[in-house]
């Protein structure tokens, strides 16, 4: 999420997990792989909604947060071309202060319903959904708002 967010940054997320988080084209949201499978026992999921931290020693792959920025929701038309421009339903998505990054080939993704479409600010390097798939909104831990450590740079997460 490079030049956003930098390596060592901690954001402040409000989590999504029993209250709904409008969510919207732009914002920064803290996800799981399309590929993790969830309990669907509501008590764990209040424990779980309930840690700062995830405190369990499993660090898979699947089991590791994401952090990517909202460019489509469910219905959506996701263009990107070789040069890297990405259109929303024939609107162009610009994000100041990136590099849009080249070296693509044209392709057009459909947002599934109950979905979202995610690209990392660092597009050249960035496993998102155009590698990675659309991301079910129950994989969605929440939306990031603030940077709050260091210290020195706090500050709000622009969407």
């Amino acid at each position: 999420m490079e030049p956003t967010l930098q390596v060592n940054d901690r954001v402040l997320v409000v989590k999504n997990t029993f209250l709904e988080t409008k969510i919207s084209s732009g914002d920064i949201i803290v996800f799981y792989s399309p590929q993790t499978r969830f309990d669907e026992n509501y008590y764990n999921q209040f424990i779980e909604s309930l840690q700062i931290w995830k405190l369990t020693n499993d660090q898979t792959y699947l089991n590791t947060a994401l952090i990517k920025r909202v460019v489509g929701i469910g219905g959506d038309e996701v263009v990107i071309n070789q040069s890297g421009e990405v259109f929303v339903n024939e609107t162009r998505f610009t994000v100041l202060n990136i590099d849009e990054g080249r070296y693509f080939k044209d392709h057009i993704y459909v947002v599934p319903d109950d979905e979202i479409f995610v690209l990392g600010d660092n597009r050249i390097n960035s496993q998102d959904s155009r590698y990675i798939g659309t991301i079910p909104y129950k994989n969605i831990i929440g939306k990031a708002l603030y940077i709050i450590y260091p210290f020195e740079n706090f500050s709000t997460i622009n969407d």
